[in-house]
Formats: C-alpha cells, sequence, structure tokens
C-alpha cells in the first residue's frame, strides 16, 4: 500500500458498457465511483480489464475498436502521454484484398499481476469511459471493469491528488 493511504474496503469492481451513440463517433460516459470525498476516500485501482468491441472486417480497409479509461472527461480519444489516461486498449483488423488479418494491440494496463501494490489512484468520485471506432459499419459496444479498494488518504496526499486530477 502506498504511504498516505489507509484501506477501507474490501476488494470490489465497477463494470461499465458503452455504445457509441453513432458509428465511429467519440462516446463518452461517467462511472460514479461510492466516495466520500469528506473523510479524503479514494478509489485504489488494482486492475483494469479492457474489452474494446470487435471491429467490422471490411476489404481493403483498416476498422479499429477503441476503450479508454480517464480520470476526467476527455471529450476525444487521447494518447498515452496523457496524465487523465488510466488505461485503453485497441484492436484492429486490417482487411486485405482477398483476406483479413487480424491485429490486435493493447496498451495501459490490463489485469495487473506484477506484484505491483496498485495500477492507480482516483480521488475524486468519478471516472469516465469513451469508446471510439474507425471505419467501422454500425456503432459497437465495448465493455471494461475496474478492481479495488476504497482508501483514507492522508490531508497532504489528498490534496495532491485532487489537484492533479481537476489540473489533468
Amino acid at each position: 500500500m502506498a504511504h498516505g493511504l489507509k484501506r477501507t474496503s474490501s476488494d470490489f469492481f465497477v463494470s461499465a458498457q458503452l455504445t457509441e451513440s453513432a458509428a465511429n463517433t467519440f462516446t463518452e460516459t461517467t462511472i460514479t465511483l461510492p466516495l466520500n470525498s469528506l473523510d479524503r476516500e479514494v478509489f485504489v485501482i488494482t486492475g483494469i480489464l479492457l474489452d474494446p468491441a470487435t471491429p467490422s472486417s471490411l476489404p481493403a480497409t483498416q476498422c479499429t475498436s477503441r476503450i479508454q479509461l480517464t480520470r476526467n472527461t476527455a471529450g476525444a480519444s487521447i494518447d498515452l502521454n496523457e496524465f487523465n489516461l488510466i488505461g485503453y486498449s485497441a484492436e484492429t483488423i486490417n482487411g486485405g484484398v482477398a483476406e483479413f488479418d487480424f491485429f490486435s494491440k493493447s496498451y495501459g494496463n490490463q489485469i495487473m499481476e506484477s506484484g505491483q501494490d496498485y495500477v492507480d489512484v482516483v480521488a475524486t468520485p468519478n471516472m469516465s469511459i469513451g469508446v471510439q471506432g474507425t471505419n467501422n459499419v454500425g456503432a459497437l459496444i465495448s465493455n471494461l471493469r475496474v478492481f479495488g479498494y476504497r482508501a483514507v488518504a492522508d490531508v497532504g496526499t489528498y490534496s495532491a491528488l485532487i489537484a492533479s486530477e481537476l489540473n489533468s
């Protein structure tokens, strides 16, 4: 456990499913966390399972599906260098002239089994999930599950977490 945090709950998870508002359109929604800000409660993320929708299979076309988890509303797909990004995953199908090549790439934090105490810490009571496809025939449906527990942060840690999240 990180310094400045005291665990206050057992492990639990939050899940979300999101459908693009229209094909190939960035769509975002809020995941509300059960945190009590008066007690300086934070969500310590211990693992993330990101499941982007399977992209369309179209001849001579690269089709992609992306899902991202962020600390705050992002408004668009963001890159790995953005502080706001907690994790993301993308799947791509490259359609050839006569056959299809499936190419999958995942970035960010999948279920962490690396011996780390935690993946990330979220201090504000909301995270955002965003999805977007490219060159797909219809709207895609993606899923995620975030594992973690509640903890109380000391005053200095909580202040730093809130300031960094609100400025990201």
